[in-house]
């Protein structure tokens, strides 16, 4: 179940924080947890653990301005500048932060912003997950030794006798499976295109007859029972002239 956005700001006047908390208590899947009048009063909040999912942050302020706080809360949030000076927003931007709302803030433009950072936020939850899921560990047999690796960097695997060796780039690791161990065990983008190799598609440059060259000119054969199949799907995504 997706929780909600945990929202927090930060602003020297108080009918602007208003006007903040009464858009967020209009908006499914907002939560309010805490605002600041005092720039200063909100960084004690942040060292002391505090990780909303949103930050909406003045610019304009006497004790210590926004774009001086978000350098300091940016890897902990999300920030959302609000102003009431256009200008500003572009040295927003250099912050690297996500949105900016203009004051006087309307209803509609805080949904358009909100659903902007949402987005975001999903992207890079998504980001993380695949990240996640690229990593993987081998035992390279030596007992108790495990050796981390990512599926994003192997491109083929080899098939030996009583083990596989998985190249990447500029190494390899050898590990005592059989091919179906990790057949089984890799991403779609991994093919079996022939009893000794199954090859990461990413990293194919030309398909050329019965030969596949990868991107480190490493050239594989394409044949026996794989062959068919891999054909197809790649001819599937052949793009045909219409003349």
């Amino acid at each position: 179940m997706q929780h909600n956005l945990k929202c927090y700001a930060i602003d020297d006047e108080r009918h602007a924080i208003e006007l903040l908390v009464r858009h967020i208590e209009k908006c499914p899947g907002l939560e309010l947890i805490g605002t600041a009048e005092n720039p200063l009063e909100a960084l004690k909040e942040f060292q002391n653990g505090l990780k909303p999912d949103i930050t909406f942050l003045d610019i304009d302020m006497p004790q210590l301005s926004g774009l001086e706080v978000a350098d300091i809360i940016k890897d902990k949030t999300e920030i959302i500048f609000t102003t009431a000076f256009a200008d500003y927003a572009v040295e927003g931007f250099d912050k690297n932060i996500t949105d900016f709302l203009l004051k006087p803030i309307s209803f509609e433009r805080f949904v358009k912003c909100v659903n902007k950072v949402t987005n975001a936020l999903k992207l890079r939850a998504h980001q993380e997950n695949l990240n996640e899921q690229d990593e993987f560990f081998i035992n390279p047999g030596v007992k108790g030794k495990m050796v981390r690796l990512q599926f994003s960097k192997i491109f083929y695997i080899e098939g030996l006798k009583n083990h596989i060796v998985l190249h990447t780039e500029d190494s390899k690791h050898i590990t005592y499976l059989r091919m179906k161990d990790i057949e089984d065990f890799v991403p779609s983008t991994f093919v079996r295109i022939h009893k000794t190799y199954i090859v990461n598609t990413s990293k194919i440059s030309m398909i050329d007859g019965s030969k596949i060259v990868l991107l480190n000119n490493i050239v594989l054969p394409l044949g026996g029972v794989y062959k068919e199949t891999f054909l197809q799907e790649a001819t599937s995504r052949l793009i045909r002239s219409n003349r």
